[in-house]
């Protein structure tokens, strides 16, 4: 009988811990959702979010009530809000594995990943793969009025004016888009290859596309100039650009060393994480052996990066170089300011009249260098504006 009596309460034992996990089983989506959905607004009362994102400043928390102040405060939200990076890395680690298109991001052949920037706005990069939609003989004329402004500008105080464009990925690894997409693809010269060359035939402007010289370089090179989980070049590819920089300068009296990059100057220097959704994953980081032994002197570092100065005194080029830039510029930074004997590098949120001319009395440059990523060359068609006669 005792037997029987334990034997039954055993069965009810199991029978109630089954019910009980069933019971947490049908109730573990909800806590999974309530736990996704309110993990940051908790998070959010001891922390936040204050990484940069693609080198571009955060949204800030709008102040003043206005019709756009919703939308205003849900940008700064999404950048801001506390496990955001966290979130990311696993919803970016399990796309990426899954090879699904995320966001602005593009899977492509064989492990690349490229950038949508649509998507996001950020310029209009398969656009310019696609290699259809061409610049007017109107906005040509346009860019080329602003950018012949932009020389006279700067010639009237005695500074060097210089544009340089950095290729996008896409039109650099073509060969690792997606197949769908290198169907649509009706040509191999961008809108911006083509007015490059219209501006260089009909302005006196410097301007150097550095996409000739980085392709030379990827065929001859057995490592990578972009990255392939990045949306930007590498220490290899801003090397590459720099060469073709200093090589064209050096024709207008500048003395900036010049060396090509051979296998035995490339070192590997740790990882890079990517910039687009390919979380979990990182590309490999290389450095560019460069006057190693030299000191550079770092003089101001404000707004997280977004204004450098640097001093070297013992620099080939005794001149003073400031730069516009965008992220692209981040990797000219190590071979220009040793180059150059003081250089500044401005974000391109400071490309606006008054601040320019503010920052050009404070460091008195003899070069102005304009540097843009192929997805920002429309900006161009503002310059009428920029450097137009003040009214």
């Amino acid at each position: 009988m005792q037997i029987t009596d334990v034997f039954f309460r055993g069965i009810m034992m199991i029978k109630k811990l089954w019910k009980n996990i069933f019971v947490w089983y049908r109730l573990l989506p909800a806590c999974v959702f309530v736990y996704w959905i309110f993990y940051p607004f908790v998070l959010n009362l001891v922390t936040s979010n204050t990484e940069l994102l693609d080198n571009r400043p955060l949204k800030t928390k709008p102040t003043e009530l206005s019709l756009n102040f919703a939308k205003d405060f849900e940008a700064y939200y999404n950048d801001t809000f506390a496990g955001r990076k966290k979130l990311l890395k696993k919803y970016g680690k399990i796309q990426y594995k899954l090879g699904i298109d995320s966001g602005y991001t593009i899977q492509g052949q064989k492990g690349w990943a490229f950038y949508d920037s649509a998507k996001v706005p950020d310029g209009y990069t398969l656009i310019d793969y696609f290699g259809e939609v061409r610049f007017s003989e109107a906005e040509l004329k346009q860019m080329a009025e602003g950018v012949e402004k932009a020389r006279a500008f700067y010639a009237r105080q005695g500074i060097d004016y210089i544009i340089i464009i950095a290729p996008n990925k896409e039109a650099m690894y073509s060969e690792y888009m997606p197949e769908r997409l290198q169907k649509q693809r009706k040509s191999d010269k961008s809108r911006m290859d083509l007015a490059v060359e219209y501006l260089q035939k009909n302005t006196k402007v410097k301007i150097i596309n550095f996409k000739d010289a980085l392709m030379a370089a990827k065929s001859e090179l057995k490592e990578e100039i972009y990255y392939p989980l990045d949306s930007h070049w590498n220490g290899i590819g801003s090397y590459v650009g720099y060469t073709a920089m200093a090589e064209y300068l050096n024709k207008f009296n500048y003395h900036l060393p010049v060396k090509h990059v051979s296998e035995n100057m490339i070192s590997i220097v740790g990882s890079q994480k990517s910039d687009l959704d390919v979380a979990g994953v990182k590309d490999i980081n290389y450095k560019v052996s460069f006057f190693d032994d030299m000191n550079v002197k770092n003089l101001k570092n404000e707004d997280n990066g977004f204004m450098l100065v640097y001093e070297n005194t013992k620099a080939p080029e005794k001149k003073t170089l400031f730069m516009i830039r965008d992220s692209f510029g981040v990797g000219l930074i190590p071979y220009l300011s040793k180059a150059f004997r003081k250089t500044v590098y401005a974000h391109n949120k400071h490309n606006k009249r008054e601040q320019l001319e503010a920052l050009i009395r404070e460091h008195k440059p003899d070069i102005m260098v304009d540097e843009l990523v192929e997805r920002y060359f429309d900006r161009f068609l503002k310059y009428n504006d920029l450097y137009g006669d003040k009214k």
